[in-house]
């Protein structure tokens, strides 16, 4: 079960302070019941609740503490109950059609939660590419966090063939041609920068099996696959990495 004492504390981050609220508290430690009284008094609670700035400053509360391993986990099964309770009220809107999906997504794919990522992704495929402040790269660093490599196969498979909706019956089918090798590229370079920020060095080893230089995968700000693990601090990836780029530089 997670901690009953998940903070509620102020936290310095340079000159601003915020806090984890009380529906941080309460999602955190599954607590279904006490979300949905605290969004039914206010529902201004829904954009604490889902904020990226805010799940990312948490984060970073998470990662340090080992009692805290259950909170990705709960907050999923949060997530989940809205999603199914909204959407079985009529008159209701659903939170994907709301505009929270992203949130939906990158909730479930940090759990590692298989089965809540596979309905979201039969609700729309698409998803997986984000919404709102969450972008395809937020959803696969979700999921390289998560440490569930089938989960992120799946949501990289899905990023890299996209599916559409055909318009028949709510079905979808797969992209019909050939993708661009450029689209391809650039998803496998979005992913590979995911799984170094996230930890993940199976699925990093995977993407990186027919690589010839590491360096060469750069994202919009020219950093490279090292620049990524180390701003997370996960020395692991960045051992490997060296240790591939000294194998390299000894074969030529």
């Amino acid at each position: 079960m997670a901690p009953m004492n998940f903070p509620l504390r102020w936290e310095s981050t340079g000159d601003q302070w915020w806090y984890a609220s009380p529906i941080d508290w309460a999602a955190a430690n599954g607590h279904y019941d006490l979300v949905h009284e605290l969004l039914r008094i206010d529902s201004n609670h829904l954009f604490k609740l889902t904020s990226l700035r805010r799940i990312r400053r948490l984060e970073v509360v998470w990662d340090d503490e080992e009692q805290f391993n259950d909170v990705a986990k709960f907050r999923s099964q949060v997530a989940q109950k809205l999603l199914l309770e909204c959407e079985s009220k009529r008159g209701k809107k659903s939170l994907i059609r709301a505009g929270y999906g992203g949130w939906l997504m990158y909730t479930a794919a940090s759990a590692g939660d298989m089965g809540f990522v596979q309905v979201l992704l039969e609700r729309n495929p698409l998803l997986v590419f984000g919404e709102g402040e969450y972008g395809v790269t937020d959803i696969l660093y979700a999921a390289a966090r998560s440490k569930n490599c089938e989960v992120f196969r799946l949501l990289f498979d899905f990023a890299v063939s996209p599916r559409f909706h055909t318009g028949k019956g709510g079905i979808f089918e797969e992209h019909i041609g050939e993708i661009p090798s450029v689209y391809k590229w650039e998803m496998t370079n979005r992913a590979l920068h995911a799984a170094a920020r996230g930890g993940n060095l199976k699925i990093l080893e995977e993407l990186l099996a027919n690589c010839t230089d590491i360096l060469t995968y750069r994202d919009a700000h020219d950093s490279t696959i090292l620049h990524a693990a180390a701003g997370r601090g996960q020395v692991e990836v960045i051992f490997c990495s060296f240790y591939s780029l000294l194998i390299i530089a000894f074969s030529l």
